[in-house]
């Protein structure tokens, strides 16, 4: 069986640094022309989102997915467009509309915003990393073997079931205070968090079907989102 190692892929970084260099140029251009004054805080979101799906994209992690295996095309695309419009309606609402602004000053929001992102994007790539080190492809497919002890043994794996989940509506929640925008907030209670839940339950049936009864005792002293030492203190 081979390990997914982090060789290194020419063609793939040689696209990824590109489109990457076009993202960086054109929210420097946009957000320069359209909020001169309040420019810093988007800006330096749009970075930080840019450069984190630059590196998930050169792993082979699929946009906004677990990367553990491979979940349900269908809520894999209802996400994406839920995702996309959401972070447009951000933009947007921060520039022009100003219809569910926070009522506090930009800076506040948006420094508080960029932690909470940050936060995101580390769980996400401290997960992402762990599992590569780990997983396993069976030779002459593409099915992903995961090693049940190292897997139950990853940091994360010990707080929650679905660190990676977690780590995206942690940057979702991060993005709408980034932009200071309420309705960012509704949305992703609404429509983020529950599509997460369900792909997340998704995800839950086929590590169950691989890793058997190791994962169903695991599920029962593990929670799924919740960090467990959260659950603890209350």
């Amino acid at each position: 069986m081979n390990s997914l190692v982090f060789r290194f892929k020419s063609g793939r970084f040689i696209w990824t640094v590109l489109v990457t260099a076009y993202f960086l140029i054109f929210f420097t251009n946009f957000f320069s022309d359209t909020i001169p004054d309040r420019l810093v805080i988007p800006l330096i979101f749009s970075y930080s989102f840019v450069l984190w799906l630059a590196v998930e994209y050169y792993f082979g992690s699929p946009f906004f997915q677990s990367g553990i295996v491979e979940p349900s095309p269908i809520w894999r695309a209802f996400f994406a467009f839920f995702v996309y419009p959401y972070l447009g309606y951000l933009g947007a609402d921060f520039i022009w509309w100003h219809w569910t602004q926070l009522p506090v000053p930009n800076y506040i929001s948006g420094i508080l915003g960029l932690l909470i992102f940050g936060f995101g994007v580390y769980l996400r790539l401290a997960t992402l990393f762990s599992f590569l080190r780990i997983i396993q492809i069976k030779p002459g497919s593409d099915q992903v073997l995961i090693p049940a002890k190292k897997f139950f043994n990853l940091k994360w794996q010990r707080f929650c079931r679905q660190p990676r989940y977690l780590a995206t509506l942690i940057q979702l929640i991060g993005a709408a205070f980034a932009f200071n925008s309420y309705g960012g907030l509704i949305l992703t209670l609404i429509i983020g968090f529950p599509s997460i839940l369900i792909q997340a339950r998704y995800e839950e049936g086929l590590l169950k079907l691989q890793l058997k009864a190791d994962y169903e005792e695991y599920s029962h002293s593990v929670p799924l989102l919740i960090p467990k030492k959260v659950l603890k203190n209350r």
